[in-house]
């Protein structure tokens, strides 16, 4: 049975207050405090620009006394607003909502239309239902353990622990795979159209790095699923830069994405990054992999995987094509002898 789909729809605000971008401080907050509400949104030349919330006035008047705080009042809000503020899209769904809204620890979140400004969401109005509905699962799961409690003999109280263990992921919905640590195929999916909308808003590069393990099913096949996913483990951690001892691979930045697109499959978000500076932190990680030797069963064995680059261009309709435009460099670096990078198009590495 399929999960319904929850729609954000129900809990937009729509026609936000919104303040041009050459707005005054004092005349945004006046607007805030006549009308009650904890953030306005600041729009340039009719689109989103930023925004200020209740928060960003707390920070501002905490660092300033109160002769500074006269002259502020005057300048514009844009000086103040949180630039390039993370945003939901209408057909977003709702826990996708929440969880990007509990990520980056904000209470009010744009709702965009295209590129028009379509209403905001703030979490008191997702709290009270989300936090009822995991209550919910939550609650029926308890029974079932408390039924399963009649059925299993004290002696297998470690089992019940465990299950009872399970039952308390009901709390809280993961961004996160399970077995790596990394962002999961959801967060990644969200976040790269988000950083899709950001890169042409601005003009900006953008480039998605899709890697694979090299014969992958031979690691299975020899060592078994535990230890295959013990290596899934190990090439999580060395794609993501944290195993500090090899120097000869950069940490990524705090802006760039490494995710589990699903198997032996992963891939990571640039920002900012054209697909010459993509190809360079691809050939790092290739070469991390290929050069580290991993441990699997007592033994010492090395694997190599293969990657595809692909930068967001004008030609690309959503961020979908340019997942499928890495994934066919990927698939050509594979054709091409793998353990190696390719470039999309073709031909441009």
């Amino acid at each position: 049975m399929h999960e319904q789909r929850e729609t954000v729809e129900p809990w937009i605000t729509p026609r936000p207050t919104t303040v041009d971008h050459t707005t005054s401080l004092a005349s945004a907050v006046g607007t805030m405090a006549a009308m009650g509400i904890g953030a306005v949104l600041v729009t340039r030349n009719d689109r989103l620009a930023g925004i200020f919330t209740e928060r960003d006035l707390l920070k501002l008047f905490s660092a300033h006394g109160n002769r500074e705080r006269s002259p502020l009042l005057e300048r514009p809000i844009s000086e103040f607003m949180t630039s390039d503020p993370v945003f939901a899209r209408i057909d977003e769904d709702y826990n996708t909502v929440y969880m990007k809204m509990k990520t980056h620890n904000i209470r009010h979140i744009p709702v965009l239309n295209g590129e028009q400004i379509h209403g905001i969401v703030s979490m008191r109005d997702l709290i009270h239902f989300y936090q009822n509905k995991l209550e919910a699962g939550y609650n029926e799961a308890r029974r079932e353990i408390e039924n399963l409690k009649h059925l299993v003999a004290g002696s297998n109280g470690k089992k019940i622990q465990a299950l009872i263990q399970e039952i308390e992921k009901y709390r809280e919905l993961s961004l996160t795979d399970e077995l790596t640590g990394l962002y999961n195929k959801r967060y990644f999916v969200a976040r790269l159209a988000e950083e899709v909308a950001r890169a042409r808003r601005h003009g900006a590069q953008l480039s998605v790095v899709f890697c694979d393990i090299d014969y992958f099913k031979r690691i299975n096949d020899r060592f078994g699923h535990h230890w295959g996913d013990e290596a899934l483990r190990e090439t999580a951690r060395l794609l993501a830069g944290t195993v500090t001892e090899l120097h000869i691979i950069s940490r990524l930045r705090k802006s760039d994405i490494v995710a589990r697109y699903g198997g032996e499959e992963f891939v990571v978000i640039l920002p900012e990054t054209g697909k010459q500076g993509a190809a360079v932190a691809a050939e790092k990680m290739r070469k991390a992999i290929a050069e580290h030797p991993f441990r699997l069963e007592g033994q010492e064995v090395h694997m190599t995987m293969s990657f595809g680059v692909a930068e967001l261009s004008a030609d690309d309709p959503d961020h979908a094509a340019l997942i499928k435009n890495a994934d066919y460099a990927m698939y050509k670096a594979k054709n091409g002898g793998r353990n190696r990078v390719g470039v999309f198009p073709p031909g441009d590495g």
